[in-house]
């Protein structure tokens, strides 16, 4: 594509970006005649249309044959109409010099020799700038749904595809929101405790889209065979919904709000008409979990996550951090996106030291900090205002021993932590457990053992926890709080009390890839949403050959994911 030497460089920029999202000759015609320049990278929809954008999207009606539908827009709905955003590069983006946080000032956030005062202030300006990036044409745009991705004037976004085929967490059609776990809140307005739901979606930016299209093209997937990892610069960010009340939460009093075709906010669950311990099929699903955009309130923004990829976060390469909703504090920001604080970066799990817990290492964070991490104290006490009595459930619970983790999160994980057991399923839909805790069969992580009797336990939630397949509490922390290094398999091969190694799942076989006899997993660079959706694709096809009143979706993974 020719450029004038005279075009200033944002013109040049975009037009390179714009150059790399070609999917085709015929999309490439379309790109360079639909180009715009002078600060505007292009006006052309990046959604095609190759995969579905909704659970029940009716160009894809032969994957829901069947289903009560109740995920499509009626007659007298007027409202947004979500759109996968799916056009991805086919060649690498680099968009370094929009990325202020690469500034060689902020090497010193990593440097553990960095004072805490200004590691402080450096985490906020990092943030701060990732969330200016993700913001930018995404927000308060004349005529446009905010994150309506698809024709963002700034710089091209996308999405995950196939977040679609579970009825009971696919995305609904008003915004893409897909539910995750049911967040139970300790509060103060007279109920006790606030059970609720969250609903989340996450945007891509051109680098981490790039790494999308290796494995999503011409609507399917390409299983990786392999290890994959992202680009230098990749970024991604997901705000996440929630269905309580500004009375139960008062942090959500003027916060960006979204009509969601959800289903009920009390986490609506399957009974199968086998019985309780039988997985329902996806008509049950379907039926049992209805969606309504009318039948409930608003979901208000509680938190905004981001990841980056940056080779400065040693052992890792990526940088985790949390927004969360603070709009009593900043009620007088004009843009209601802005109503957020930063409650939090991380860069490593600060693995436990031999023959520590997770539980109680580092000693005192609040006092001593950490050093791959840094905690913004009066976010957490300004959330904790509006807490009950249960600490672990408090809005700013925090996660393992005060390690990053939003409101929605779980106290005993950290971001991390979660999200360095991204892996390709294997032929059976299996994947690494989140959290182990999320397991039936494993010793559980962030756990500190009786005194009476160094077999059980109890983790930071004060649920119990016993010693499971002779695998110790410090086994699994030094595990699942270990720095997984960029496109390196998750770990699940440990050595037992007995000295032994053992598989902590207790699967022997596991992962189970048809291809190969190696027992790693096959890595997807902390992308716990490339996993899911591998997942749901897998389950899709595996279904194309059972009657569809058969059709089940095994193995479902309801969790916080990005």
């Amino acid at each position: 594509m020719k450029m004038k030497q005279s075009e200033e460089y944002h013109t040049i920029k975009y037009a390179v970006i714009a150059a790399a999202l070609i999917v085709s000759a015929s999309a490439q015609a379309d790109w360079q005649k639909e180009s715009m320049y002078g600060g505007q990278y292009n006006t052309m929809n990046t959604c095609s249309g190759q995969f579905p954008s909704y659970w029940q999207d009716p160009k894809f009606s032969d994957m829901w044959p069947g289903q009560v539908m109740s995920n499509v827009p009626t007659q007298v709905y007027s409202g947004p109409v979500f759109q996968l955003s799916d056009m991805y590069p086919n060649e690498p983006v680099n968009d370094a010099k929009a990325q202020t946080w690469r500034d060689k000032r902020f090497d010193a956030l990593f440097d553990e020799k960095t004072d805490a005062k200004k590691k402080y202030k450096l985490a906020l300006e990092y943030s701060q700038a990732v969330m200016d990036y993700i913001l930018a044409g995404n927000t308060q745009r004349a005529e446009m749904e905010d994150f309506n991705v698809c024709e963002n004037k700034v710089r091209p976004w996308f999405h995950m595809p196939f977040q679609t085929y579970d009825p009971m967490s696919g995305r609904e059609f008003t915004h893409g929101l897909t539910r995750e776990a049911p967040v139970t809140f300790s509060v103060q307005d007279g109920t006790g405790t606030d059970q609720s739901t969250m609903w989340a979606v996450g945007i891509y930016n051109a680098t981490a889209a790039y790494t999308l299209g290796q494995v999503w093209q011409n609507g399917t997937a390409k299983v990786p065979q392999s290890n994959i990892t992202f680009d230098e610069g990749a970024v991604i960010g997901k705000p996440l919904f929630n269905t309580s009340t500004v009375t139960q939460l008062p942090i959500l009093t003027n916060m960006p709000s979204w009509n969601a075709n959800i289903s009920d906010p009390d986490f609506c669950a399957c009974v199968s008409a086998k019985g309780p311990k039988e997985e329902c099929t996806l008509h049950e699903e379907a039926k049992q979990c209805p969606r309504s955009y009318a039948q409930w309130d608003d979901v208000k923004l509680l938190q905004f996550d981001f990841a980056v990829k940056d080779s400065r976060a040693p052992d890792t390469s990526w940088v985790y951090g949390t927004f969360v909703a603070d709009g009593l504090r900043k009620a007088k920001e004009k843009n209601p996106w802005r109503r957020m604080s930063l409650l939090g970066v991380m860069w490593g799990n600060d693995t436990p030291a031999q023959g520590h817990y997770a539980i109680n290492y580092p000693e005192s964070p609040r006092e001593n900090g950490f050093k791959e991490a840094v905690i913004i104290w009066d976010t957490v006490d300004e959330l904790n205002k509006y807490a009950g009595s249960g600490l672990t459930r408090a809005p700013g619970h925090l996660g393992c021993n005060e390690r990053l983790n939003g409101p929605a999160d779980n106290s005993n994980s950290s971001c991390m932590s979660c999200h360095g057991t991204a892996s390709v399923p294997d032929d059976e839909f299996t994947t690494p457990p989140l959290i182990s805790q999320f397991s039936g069969d494993q010793t559980h992580q962030c756990v500190s053992p009786l005194i009476s009797n160094t077999q059980q336990g109890m983790d930071r939630a004060g649920d119990s926890a016993e010693v499971l397949n002779n695998v110790a509490f410090l086994t699994v922390d030094q595990t699942y709080f270990t720095n997984v290094g960029a496109g390196q398999p998750f770990n699940m091969m440990v050595p037992n009390e007995q000295g032994q190694i053992v598989n902590l799942m207790q699967e022997t076989d596991a992962p189970k890839y048809a291809d190969s006899t190696d027992k790693q997993w096959r890595s997807l660079d902390y992308s716990l949403q490339m996993s899911i959706a591998l997942t749901q694709w897998m389950q899709y096809q595996a279904n194309k050959n059972v009657e569809p009143e058969q059709q089940v979706h095994k193995k479902e993974i309801r969790r916080n994911i990005e």
